[in-house]
């Protein structure tokens, strides 16, 4: 076959002609817009820029490096600079401070009169939408309903939906409420929330007009929240996973013509591919038309330069980009704001728009100095009765309790919770729960310290002046969604999770250079401790000895995937001074978050034998103290140290050094405390400035409580 060259050049010039024309009408037509997308998340009701857990002169001497009143500012400062903007809330916003915990005392029924501080504050802000978090929950759905109700804005949960007998379930028991999520189900089940919202906002293109350009939201919330809330949301929601719920719902938006979707996950970010992942940001990023992504509930800045996401593929932690998706998470309680740039293109003068992500930023913002008067003025009341309600005094004590080094020594902050839950579980033992434990089954308690530096080098318990007030409850147990449960497990059991603690938390001895001894990926508030209580002469009854110069039991892990080793650091597990049996009986009390950790070692084989969603664990503390004041016949209250464990390392001639509490009272008590020091030198934790670096030297023969000044 021939081609005709004429036919051909007149056909090429012909289609040049239309090109060149259709060129001039789409420049004609094309436009471009900036458009500002702000984040805050994480900020657990601290409106105001104050540290209920010291003195009014403390916060007036040093403010607070958090509060949505201090956000305020940056976020008037993030608007001015653009014409376009937007503002968002990630989600955990109603619980975690004194001030939601004051609220949450004044129930459900205060809120049909009176807006919750934080909508007060917000509204005043004009937020444009809001994510569920998962501790939106930990009050019950009619609190939470109530709450909402104060809300001047749309919220988003395309991932939690009513409970309805007609969906399938799992298991044909009656008492079973689990739902068979399918493709099927999206379609027949009923949201609790809005899954998301699609926003009509007139925005400033570059052609200097104002155009219509809709902007979806749509939001996740943990789906562990059926664990971490069972008393509250077994039988009443129903949670999907995060990524199908997206991959479901996204194109339902674009259909209905969102040009920009925002996903607002309450979800952190690591490497992983489970179904039903708490942690799953990184999968939204590979759903088709999401265009940025406003994160949130690991507490952690991003983007950043720590290098903590840089084994995560396609994740540029410096640039702020998942897969080429713009992504922040501005750390917690409002110290942070998180702002995205995104440049979107329209071809048809403003009838559609695309974001470009290549000319798409990502960035954090820190505080500004002062305070926003406004917002200050707008939660007096509920600040004032805060404070009121925080200082009230229970008892007087004979020693100070903190939390600065519960890894290294045995911790008095941790072992009043221990001994509250103890004596919460003999209780029941006498009230006749367990009838088919053996005679000399043992009774135990685990907790962990709760705060532990994961806020800052002042995010710490730490109480002093030798008294206990009603904040001293909330800072030896901060978080108020736990729940009693009690699990019955083995001696082999409990040996299995020591070793998961000392292989998460420790580091084996010799140090490496540049090693630290303490592991800072692993979050205080997962170092568990058990506790067997006193004999009659007030010595600790559980004992157990591990050698951190050993290698670790568990290696290679991530999350709960690991390697196991023929290794074994505990070398002494020892109640009433006999070796606890690998086939003893142990029934051991704990929370229900940690009980609902089922592939945890040392909880994988356990039975979980009692729940109570009526009652928090933060009671047990407070119930403990009363019948404790009772019992001691007098205000002033004695707490001896059990001291349950030992690090052992027999060759180590040098100490090992560790960050903590950057804090005054964290170096008076390391002077006190036998085997620390400091030199007081500036450390960091996770990258994260702001904490002391503090030496031990493997010396238990002295004292471990932190006298009263």
């Amino acid at each position: 076959m021939k081609f005709n060259a004429k036919k051909l050049l007149l056909v090429s010039s012909v289609a040049a002609a239309l090109a060149g024309c259709n060129s001039s009408d789409d420049k004609k037509d094309s436009i471009s817009l900036d458009l500002r997308l702000m984040e805050t998340t994480d900020i657990h009701t601290n409106v105001m820029p104050y540290n209920y857990f010291v003195s009014q002169a403390d916060n007036e001497e040093n403010l607070p490096e958090w509060g949505l009143a201090r956000t305020s500012l940056v976020i008037a400062e993030t608007r001015k600079e653009v014409a376009n903007s937007m503002l968002f809330d990630n989600g955990d916003l109603i619980q975690g401070s004194p001030m939601g915990d004051y609220m949450a005392a004044l129930g459900a029924e205060h809120l049909k009169d009176e807006t919750h501080p934080v909508y007060k504050a917000m509204n005043h802000l004009e937020y444009d939408a809001a994510n569920l978090g998962n501790h939106e929950f930990n009050y019950g759905l009619e609190y939470l309903g109530e709450a909402l109700e104060g809300s001047e804005f749309p919220y988003v949960s395309a991932n939690v939906w009513k409970a309805d007998d007609s969906l399938e379930k799992v298991s044909d028991a009656t008492e079973e409420c689990e739902v068979r999520i399918t493709e099927e189900f999206y379609d027949a089940a009923e949201h609790m929330y809005n899954p998301y919202v699609i926003l009509d906002r007139e925005f400033i293109a570059d052609d200097g007009k104002a155009h219509t350009v809709k902007v979806g939201v749509i939001g996740f919330t943990p789906p562990d929240i059926m664990g971490w809330d069972a008393s509250n949301l077994v039988c009443n929601v129903v949670v999907s996973d995060i990524k199908k719920t997206a991959e479901h719902y996204v194109p339902i938006m674009k259909a209905e013509g969102a040009d920009v979707i925002v996903a607002i996950p309450h979800s952190g970010l690591n490497n992983n591919d489970d179904e039903f992942a708490e942690n799953a940001t990184l999968h939204l990023a590979y759903v088709d038309d999401v265009d940025a992504i406003m994160f949130g509930h690991d507490h952690r800045d991003f983007p950043n330069d720590t290098g903590e996401y840089g084994d995560i593929p396609d994740v540029d932690e410096e640039k702020g980009l998942i897969n080429g998706i713009p992504a922040v998470m501005p750390g917690y309680w409002g110290a942070k704001l998180g702002v995205i740039d995104l440049k979107l293109n329209s071809k048809d003068g403003g009838e559609t728009w695309s974001v470009d992500h290549s000319k798409s930023t990502a960035a954090l913002r820190s505080l500004v100095e002062g305070s926003d008067g406004e917002i200050e003025d707008l939660v007096e009341t509920e600040h004032e009765g805060t404070v009121e309600y925080m200082a009230e005094t229970i008892a007087e004590i004979d020693v100070n309790m903190n939390s600065f080094f519960p890894q290294v020594v045995p911790d008095l902050s941790m072992q009043v919770v221990n001994e509250a839950q103890l004596h919460q579980l003999k209780k029941w033992k006498e009230a006749g729960d367990f009838a088919d434990a053996s005679d000399d089954a043992l009774l135990l308690s685990v907790s962990a310290p709760f705060k532990s530096g994961r806020n800052g080098g002042a995010d710490y318990t730490n109480i002093q002046e030798g008294e206990l007030t009603n904040a001293s409850i909330a800072d030896i147990y901060v978080f108020d969604n736990n729940t009693p449960a009690v699990l019955k497990m083995t001696g082999k059991d409990m040996r299995n999770w020591i070793e998961w603690i000392n292989s998460n938390a420790y580091r084996s001895l010799p140090l490496a250079d540049g090693e630290t001894f303490l592991v800072e990926e692993f979050p205080g508030y997962n170092f568990d401790a058990f506790f067997g209580g006193f004999d009659a002469e007030g010595n600790g009854l559980l004992k157990y000895k591990v050698n951190v110069e050993k290698e670790s039991k568990y290696t290679n892990i991530d999350g709960f995937k690991y390697d196991t080793t023929d290794s074994e650091q505990l070398t002494s597990l020892t109640y009433n001074g006999v070796e606890i049996a690998d086939d003893a009986e142990i029934y051991v009390i704990t929370n229900n978050y940690r009980a609902s950790n089922s592939d945890m070692p040392g909880v994988d084989n356990a039975t979980i034998v009692k729940e109570d969603g009526s009652i928090v664990n933060r009671d047990l503390v407070q119930t403990y103290l009363a019948d404790l004041l009772e019992e001691q016949e007098g205000t002033k209250l004695s707490f001896p140290n059990a001291k349950v464990f030992e690090l052992e390392a027999p060759t180590t001639t040098t100490s090992v050094s560790f960050a903590s509490a950057r804090l005054e009272e964290g170096f008076r008590c390391a002077d006190k405390i036998t085997g620390l020091s400091t030199e007081q030198e500036d450390g960091t934790k996770e990258g994260t400035e702001g904490f002391t670096i503090y030496n031990f030297n493997f010396d238990y023969s002295g004292e471990f409580n932190c006298s009263a000044k």
